[in-house]
């Protein structure tokens, strides 16, 4: 299933008169392929560097890692809540509280995945551009950030998009299995990216 498939929800009142274009889906898409073209400048050779006050000393470099440490923490955390308590009340439990439980992901979405998925990333770009070299220089911090970069694609920004627009609040089911597949996909890659992290270990980049 391609990444962008995940947005492809149809919409309840999508185009005028029955055709044209489909505004619900136009959306979704644009705010995929920005934010995904945002996630992606990395990669491209955009430096985030740490601000002055973050720079060069030993407190800065705690702190940017306090930040991404803790950040990631509490999105790994949601993550395993959202999979495994969530997930399982909008597949099994009755309407009502597959609604309740959906309104609940919605709020995490917004409020806990949606800025740990920034500050995360960026603290982690911070460290690694002030700290240690770069990409170049921590080569399993590049290997690290293109799983993100998966990880966002596959699910994050599909799933915040989704959750944002919330097109379906009524519909506690809908594409709760796909989603739950892959959350479980992504939990893989995020205990990967642990590994490369806690290890500092280049798997595929020799």
């Amino acid at each position: 299933m391609s990444d962008a498939s995940q947005l492809s929800d149809q919409p309840l009142a999508a185009t005028a008169g029955g055709g044209g274009i489909n505004r619900d889906k136009l959306i979704r898409y644009s705010l995929f392929f920005i934010v995904m073209g945002l996630y992606t400048l990395p990669l491209l050779g955009v430096v985030v560097n740490p601000p002055s006050f973050l720079a060069n000393s030993a407190t800065g470099q705690l702190t940017l890692l306090v930040i991404h440490e803790f950040s990631g923490f509490i999105f790994v955390g949601h993550t395993f809540f959202s999979n495994i308590w969530a997930m399982r009340i909008r597949m099994n439990a009755d309407h009502k509280t597959g609604v309740m439980a959906r309104a609940m992901l919605r709020k995490m979405a917004l409020g806990i995945t949606m800025p740990t998925s920034i500050i995360s990333p960026l603290a982690g770009l911070m460290l690694v551009n002030g700290y240690f070299g770069g990409f170049e220089g921590a080569p399993w911090a590049w290997e690290a950030y293109i799983a993100f970069w998966f990880i966002a694609a596959l699910q994050l920004v599909p799933d915040i998009i989704r959750y944002a627009v919330d097109t379906h609040a009524a519909d506690p089911k809908r594409d709760v299995r796909q989603a739950a597949y892959r959350g479980w996909a992504t939990t893989v890659v995020v205990i990967y990216i642990i590994f490369v992290m806690i290890t500092k270990v280049s798997i595929f980049s020799g």
